[in-house]
């Protein structure tokens, strides 16, 4: 394994994950579009006849296969995202690999390989979104012409300049990342251990905390979604009644096991990531045994701060100069009403996060109007109660 390889491209991912992280404080990710995904009819139809459980698979089936995630569950992609499987959802590297690797293997011939991920690139050409999956498909060509390292620089190079960094900047650095590792040359634990590593380094990035038991479980369930993804590609076209029912026993055996990893987690503590951390694994990677157990007793005095997740910069910026109405504790939050918006405040890691919008419905209440009596009514009232 070529270990400045590997710390090349973790470096280079920190600095574009950076970037997007600049991006994102500051609030200029609700102006981009998101990119489009590919809808297939045939699940919608035939989620209508099935239970609420099997419509849940079945969407997760549609999702693993086109990356429209949006119909998932709010529980499901949870889950998945506390098992850092979340790049099921994108039709990427992964997907490729699983499909092709059946037939890549009945043949070694170069050209064939050439033709048909020639094939496959004009096919997706006409397919609305699927960025991660076009840049796949460029890699992959360019490492049957050039090798597996130059092929894979040269492909990224090509692809950024073809507008892929400025259309899914996210996917992008994913991609490098992920790829970069795999192209490394290592192999067993050690490609394990990378990839573990590359989820810590995303876990810093995306403010949330990681389980330890990721090391083990991580690389199981991937391997168990990789065997079954080319079955389940298959079963998905034309998706006859012999069809569908295969394919929901194959993904109920795959959420069981998800299942139960997501219920292992539950009961061991997990680590959240900062500056600190990276530095202590970085450490420990080079063996720097005395700059390691300094560190762990300088940074020990954190241990006890806040677990809560940083919330999410708003889309735009709103300042309420009206007068305060009245202030509300919904949980954690503190929602102040002004009589032009109102802002919602939550304490995070020692710093008040603050969201504020402009009012878009009438807040004040009508308020019925007291009838008091006259004076000279008073003056009677009081004249007739002296007497």
């Amino acid at each position: 394994m070529n270990k400045t390889w590997v710390l090349g491209v973790l470096l280079i991912s920190l600095f574009l994950l950076g970037v997007l992280k600049t991006h994102e404080v500051a609030t200029l990710t609700p102006f981009f579009k998101t990119e489009r995904v590919l809808k297939i009819q045939k699940f919608s139809d035939v989620k209508k006849t099935l239970s609420l459980k099997d419509q849940e698979l079945v969407e997760l089936w549609e999702s693993m296969l086109t990356g429209r995630s949006a119909p998932l569950a709010t529980w499901m992609k949870e889950r998945y995202r506390l098992l850092g499987l979340k790049h099921l959802f994108t039709p990427s590297g992964f997907h490729l690999s699983a499909v092709l690797s059946p037939f890549l293997k009945l043949t070694k011939s170069v050209k064939i390989h050439l033709l048909l991920l020639s094939l496959i690139g004009l096919m997706l050409f006409w397919i609305p979104g699927q960025g991660a999956l076009k840049r796949m498909v460029l890699i992959k060509s360019h490492q049957k012409l050039l090798g597996m390292k130059t092929g894979f620089v040269m492909a990224l190079l090509l692809d950024m300049l073809l507008g892929s960094f400025q259309s899914g900047p996210l996917s992008f650095s994913y991609s490098f990342l992920f790829l970069g590792i795999i192209y490394s040359g290592a192999r067993g634990v050690g490609l394990i251990f990378w990839f573990f590593i590359a989820q810590l380094i995303l876990a810093y990035f995306q403010s949330v905390a990681i389980s330890p038991l990721l090391l083990i479980f991580s690389p199981i369930l991937s391997f168990c979604f990789g065997l079954a993804m080319p079955m389940l590609f298959l079963l998905a076209i034309p998706l006859w009644n012999w069809q569908l029912e295969l394919g929901l026993m194959i993904l109920k055996s795959l959420q069981a096991i998800v299942d139960v990893a997501a219920y292992c987690l539950q009961y061991v503590p997990t680590w959240e990531m900062h500056a600190g951390v990276l530095m202590i694994i970085g450490l420990f990677v080079y063996r720097r045994w005395r700059i390691l157990i300094i560190l762990v007793l300088f940074l020990s005095n954190s241990l006890n701060l806040d677990q809560a997740r940083v919330p999410s910069m708003g889309s735009y910026e709103f300042i309420p100069r009206g007068e305060m109405i009245r202030a509300l504790i919904k949980g954690e939050d503190e929602v102040i009403y002004f009589t032009d918006g109102k802002c919602q405040r939550r304490l995070v890691r020692g710093y008040w996060w603050e969201k504020c919008s402009p009012r878009r419905r009438s807040m004040g209440r009508k308020i019925k109007k007291l009838s008091y009596p006259s004076s000279r009514h008073r003056k009677s009232s009081l004249r007739g109660w002296r007497t």
